[in-house]
This record gives C-alpha cells, structure tokens and sequence, in this order.
C-alpha cells in the first residue's frame, strides 16, 4: 500500500519524482484533477487529501484508484500485489489499487479476490447461460409482500448497450430479442424506462422495428423515469439531476411511484443493463413492501450472472439506499419508506394506490 491514514486524511507516498503524476480513481470520475496531482519531495512525490474527498466507492464496493502518469497516459504498475487489496479494471484491462477506510478482514480480502476475478467474467455464446432469463438479466422481484409475478426487470430491450463491445456484439442482439420475448410472455402492462428520457424515445421509437415494446410506447405503456448511474448511487441523498434531462433522485422516485400508482401491471422495470439504476429503483420497492436485507441483495447480485465483464458489490446498493433512507430502512422498509415518500410531498392516495398495485 502506498497510503496512510491519520486522523482525516489519507497521505499518498509514492517512491518517483515526476511532474505528471496524479491519484486518479472513483472520487474524480476516472478524470485528471488538478487537485489530486503529487508533489515532489526530497525522497518521491506526496499527496494529501481529506478522506470525505476520495470517499466515493467503486464497482468493487471499495475506493477504487491508480497512480496515474499523465505524460505516458498510462498508471504506473504498482508491485508486488496483495490479493484482495486490487480488483481488476475491466475498461484498461489492468487492476486498480484499493483504498481501506478500515483495516479488512482476511475473509473480505478473499470475497474481494473471488469478485475480482469474477469481473472479468464474459459470457458471449449462448450455451454460456442456464436459460435466456440469465441472457436478458429478466427476473421477478420478490420479497416481502411483493405480488407474485408482478413486478420484473430486465436488460433494455430495445436499445443496444453493448453493441460496440468486441466480444458482446455479437451476443447483443440475442439478449434483447430474449428480453422482449420475455416481456411478452409475461405479458407487461407498463413499462418503467429509467435509462432514456420522453425525447429519446420520441427520437428513437419510431423508426424501431415493430415488437410488443413499440406496441407499449405507442399506447403511452412505456413511461420515461431517466436516472444516472451516478444518481442512484452517490446522489441519493439529495435531488439534484447529473445532466439536464435527468431527474435528481428524490424527482426519480417520486416518478416512479406516481407512474406505478396511475398504471396497470404486471410491471417492467428496466433501464440499459438492468443492473445498477433498476437495481436501486428496485430495492427502494422491496424496502416499500418490506423485503429483507437479504432479498434485497440476492435479487440485486444475480446481475453478476450476466457475464458482460461488470461485477457489481451490495455495498453500491446499501450505501445509496442508507444515504436516501437512514441506517434503519433494512429494519423497518415499509414505514422508513412511507415516511420518506411523505417527507418527498407524495399523496397519501398515491402511495396507498402504488402500493395497492404493488403488494398482496
């Protein structure tokens, strides 16, 4: 490890003079900042940073970083390296550092090393999948008082996500056709889009090859609810909108218990894979209907079945929804939830007609 933490700060102490050197990981986006850039010592370069600044988690469930050299635009290798202290970089195909607020356990370092290993994971033939539920990320959510066979979600079924991915473009489409043939066999009444605002599909949906999705848009089943990614999961404690034809996350889930309150199931939620917006989005109703911790998080984990080369930890979960609900949401969901709904100027009628669609 090349920091330390004191206090409430971290030092990075890195053994290179240079003047291109910069920390760069989850908590600048995977940008250059000048802010995170190292001086030169006498003995190497230092950075200094308060820990609320580099406190953002990545993929891993941990603070993800790299000591970046921005003259060769590349990070400088870091050896030897410590299983379960790097996780692997799908995007670079190298690993990044992790950073330990708390000292790990010997069996999180080994929870890591099995995760890390698993992001690298591509399923791209489909004698890869157990059946073409696993191939669409399409599942029920369950738990709780949840409806039976009411509520689902899957991988976007209309726009590519992964078209351009060298080893899942040629899978891409079969994941969407085993989407929508799912969607229609269970016959979905709405559809909660999260990923793609009213003027994208306005855009995009008409000149799209009739499916029993373009069927929905067109009878007005397919409601616009546009969320980030970086919303759901670092901006849940606030309403404040990533880009400008997005909602903040309060707006989102006020959007989407509104649409499920004035619309007919049985209900799709999906945004592009199914994973990370719908995830949260779907957990905030399992909390609603009073699921467990526990349901909640193997509902949320099959996604790293998909085998698309993304592994994704509950700890991105649980920190969204504890930063949105308080500590206390996975012990009482249903009246942290109604409370919150409240606090967020939802109608009592409204709340009470969602969760009459929603739950037995």
């Amino acid at each position: 490890m090349h920091y330390k933490i004191k206090d409430n700060q971290v030092e990075f102490v890195f053994p290179i003079k240079r003047e291109s050197l910069y920390l760069k990981g989850t908590f600048t986006n995977w940008q250059v900042d000048e802010a995170f850039r190292f001086e030169n010592r006498k003995n190497g370069c230092r950075l200094i940073k308060n820990l609320d600044e580099v406190n953002k988690i990545g993929n891993s469930g941990f603070i993800e970083y790299v000591i970046w050299d921005d003259e060769i635009q590349s990070p400088i290798e870091i050896a030897p390296l410590q299983a379960g202290h790097y996780f692997n970089n799908q995007c670079n195909g190298g690993v990044n550092q992790l950073l330990f607020l708390d000292t790990p356990s010997q069996r999180q370092l080994q929870e890591i090393s099995e995760a890390s290993e698993q992001s690298f994971l591509i399923k791209n033939q489909i004698e890869h999948f157990t059946s073409i539920s696993q191939l669409a990320n399409f599942r029920a959510v369950t738990g709780g008082q949840l409806k039976p066979g009411w509520l689902y979600r899957s991988y976007h079924p209309v726009m590519p996500s992964r078209s351009n991915h060298t080893e899942l473009k040629v899978i891409e489409p079969l994941r969407q056709a085993a989407a929508m043939s799912l969607i229609e066999e269970r016959r979905i009444e709405s559809v909660v889009n999260l990923s793609d605002s009213e003027q994208a599909l306005a855009h995009f949906m008409p000149s799209a090859r009739d499916s029993y999705y373009k069927r929905c848009w067109l009878q007005g089943h397919v409601h616009s609810v546009p969320v980030a990614y970086e919303t759901v999961y670092f901006m849940s404690d606030r309403n404040e909108a990533l880009n400008d034809d997005e909602l903040g996350f309060e707006d989102g889930i006020r959007c989407l218990i509104e649409t499920l309150a004035r619309s007919q199931g049985p209900y799709l939620i999906h945004c592009r894979l199914g994973s990370d917006r719908t995830g949260v989005m779907c957990a905030f109703l399992q909390l609603m209907a009073g699921a467990s911790k526990k349901e909640i998080a193997d509902n949320y984990l099959m996604t790293n079945q998909l085998g698309i080369g993304e592994y994704r930890s509950f700890r991105l979960l649980e920190r969204a929804l504890t930063a949105a609900l308080g500590e206390a949401c996975f012990f009482d969901g249903g009246g942290v939830t109604t409370m919150y709904m409240k606090r967020l100027k939802i109608s009592d009628r409204c709340i009470e007609q969602a969760r009459a669609n929603l739950l037995c």
